[in-house]
């Protein structure tokens, strides 16, 4: 599923890329309702995962993009292995600030 959204993604980005007036404000509206579907599709293996942190990677890189991508990707390795290192975290610093 993901490997298919990532390549609707792409074509969309390209189509935004040669997109002027009122098609790029189009085109950069299917992209960002693609980036949602990827956000919101558990990855079920690897190449979901890099999937989800490669976009991440370049839509922080030229944009102020939200974080969606990495969020999501994360709830998926956690749902994957089963560990949720952030919540042991979370634990110990709550823990320590109430002593």
């Amino acid at each position: 599923m993901l490997a298919n959204l990532f390549r609707e993604w792409l074509t969309a980005f390209e189509k935004a890329q040669a997109a002027t007036g009122d098609e790029e404000t189009v085109a950069l509206r299917a992209l960002t309702e693609i980036e949602l579907r990827i956000a919101a599709t558990p990855a079920e293996g690897l190449y979901g995962l890099v999937v989800k942190l490669g976009l991440h990677s370049v839509l922080s890189a030229h944009a102020d993009a939200s974080s969606d991508q990495a969020d999501s990707a994360y709830a998926d390795l956690v749902r994957l292995t089963g560990h949720d290192p952030a919540t042991e975290i979370a634990k110990f610093v709550r823990t320590r600030h109430d002593e």
